[in-house]
């Protein structure tokens, strides 16, 4: 029995000197504003063309139709950047 009790409690002080494995979970954060309508809508784009900033996280702050679609920017000069030459930010989308 005796062997049986320094067995368990050897168990014990080795499963507590062992290190343990922390893991930290990164959650994602938007700053997204619902009270915005434009970021109601859908859009043919999830990522800005000229900067590459996701609409779908950060939100819309200027949109556009082009050829019956509707992209989303996230300011007016990535707009006005995508508008001196769409058909080339379009071909590598």
């Amino acid at each position: 029995m005796k062997k049986l009790i320094y067995l368990a409690v050897l168990g014990t002080v080795l499963s507590c000197n062992k290190k343990q494995e922390v893991v930290v979970e990164e959650k994602a954060t938007t700053v997204l504003e619902p009270s915005n309508p434009l970021n109601q809508l859908k859009y043919d784009n999830k990522v800005d063309f000229y900067c590459k900033m996701d609409i779908v996280k950060f939100g819309v702050s200027d949109t556009l139709h082009y050829k019956g679609k509707l992209y989303g920017f996230c300011a007016k000069m990535c707009k006005d950047e995508f508008l001196k030459n769409p058909e080339m930010y379009l071909a590598k989308k």
